[in-house]
C-alpha cells in the first residue's frame, strides 16, 4: 500500500491506495501556517489514512508528496512555496521519514497532478500534452513523447510565475505580473470583490454580505446566469486564456488538461478561453489543440503522489 499527499495553499489531501490505484481511504485537511503544524499534520494524516482503511502503518511501502513551488528533489527539501511561506528550505522528507519510519519521496505538485492524470484519465492517445492546475496558485506540468519533463532539478513548468504584465501586481514570489496573480483562485476572488463594490445589487454582492466570497460562490451564480458573475468569469477567463496561449505557442501540445479546484468551473470558462486562443495563438498551433477538465481534481494529484511512491520503490 502507498500514501499520496498533495499539499496545496489552502488544503492538503491524502490518499491510501494499493499498487493498482484502488482507493482505500481519503482525507482532506486544512494546510496550516507553520512548519511544525504542517509536519505534525502530515504525520497524523498518514495515521488517519491507515486507521480509516483498517490497515497497519507497517504495510505502507512508501509515501509520495507533491508540494507547490521549487524543490530540491534529491535532498527532499521544499526550497520556496510562495503560497505557503513557512515552507522555505524545509526538509520535509527527512522530517517525515524520521517520524514515520517510512520511505518518503518528494515532487512538485503539478508534476504529481499530471502523473495522476496519466494514471487515471484517458490520455493514452496523446504523446505531447500538458496540464495546468488552477487553485490557490497555478501549476504546470508537461508530457513530451510520453515522458514527463521536469527540467534539470525537477522544477520545470512553474507556469504560474511566468510574467504576463511586466509592471503588474506584486506576487509573493518577489516578481510582478505573474500569471497566477490574475488567474488563480485568490485572483478570482480579488476580481469579484472589485465587481461587488460597483454592482451592489447583484446576487454575488447580496450573497457576499452573508457568506464568504469564494470562487465557488461566483461560479454558482454564473451558472444561474447572473450578469455580474458572468462578467467576473469573462474577465477572469481572459487571463486564463492569455496564459494558455503562451503555452500553446511554446509547446504546440495535442491537448491541455485543466486541474485544480477552479477546473470545476470549466464550462463557464471554456467559451472565453477558446475565444482568446482563436484570437491570439499562432496559426497551425491553435487549430487542433484539445482542452479538457480532469474528472476528479480533488483526488487526482494525491493519486499521482501515490504513483510517485509506487514508481520510486519499483512496486
Amino acid at each position: 500500500m502507498f500514501v499520496g499527499i498533495d499539499i496545496g495553499g489552502s488544503k492538503t489531501k491524502g490518499i491510501l491506495t494499493d499498487n493498482n490505484g484502488n482507493e482505500l481511504s481519503f482525507k482532506e485537511i486544512e494546510t496550516k501556517k507553520t512548519t511544525k503544524e504542517i509536519d505534525d499534520d502530515l504525520y497524523q494524516l498518514i495515521e488517519t489514512l491507515a486507521t480509516s482503511a483498517t490497515v497497519s502503518k507497517m504495510d505502507i511501502k512508501g509515501v509520495g508528496i507533491g508540494t507547490p513551488g521549487p524543490i530540491d528533489k534529491e535532498r527532499g527539501i521544499v526550497l520556496k512555496a510562495p503560497n505557503i511561506p513557512a515552507l522555505y528550505n524545509h526538509p520535509i522528507v527527512k522530517n517525515l521519514e524520521t517520524r514515520t519510519g517510512l520511505r518518503v519521496f518528494l515532487e512538485n505538485d503539478a508534476t504529481v497532478a499530471i502523473l495522476g492524470a496519466w494514471w487515471k484519465e484517458n490520455v493514452s492517445k496523446y504523446r505531447n500534452w500538458l496540464m495546468i492546475t488552477l487553485g490557490t496558485g497555478i501549476g504546470g506540468s508537461l508530457i513530451i513523447d510520453n515522458k514527463i519533463y521536469t527540467g534539470q532539478a525537477g522544477n520545470a513548468m512553474e507556469v504560474g510565475h511566468m510574467t504576463i504584465d511586466l509592471d503588474g501586481k506584486e506576487c509573493p514570489c518577489g516578481n510582478r505580473g505573474c500569471w497566477e496573480r490574475y488567474a488563480s483562485g485568490p485572483a478570482l476572488v480579488e476580481l469579484a470583490q472589485s465587481y461587488v463594490k460597483k454592482q451592489k445589487g447583484s446576487s454575488v454582492a447580496v450573497r457576499a454580505k452573508e457568506e464568504e466570497l469564494t470562487p465557488l460562490l461566483v461560479y454558482e451564480e454564473a451558472i444561474k446566469k447572473d450578469e455580474t458573475a458572468l462578467a467576473i468569469f469573462e474577465e477572469y477567463s481572459t487571463y486564463v486564456g492569455i496564459g494558455i496561449v503562451n503555452l500553446i505557442n511554446i509547446f504546440n501540445p495535442e491537448a491541455i488538461f485543466l486541474g485544480g479546484g477552479l477546473s470545476q468551473s470549466y464550462r463557464v470558462m471554456l467559451p472565453t478561453v477558446k475565444r482568446i486562443i482563436k484570437k491570439c495563438a499562432c496559426p497551425g498551433f491553435k487549430d487542433n489543440v484539445i482542452l479538457y477538465a480532469i474528472s476528479d481534481p480533488l483526488k487526482i494529484p494525491a493519486f499521482g503522489a501515490a504513483k510517485l511512491a509506487i514508481n520510486a520503490t519499483g512496486s
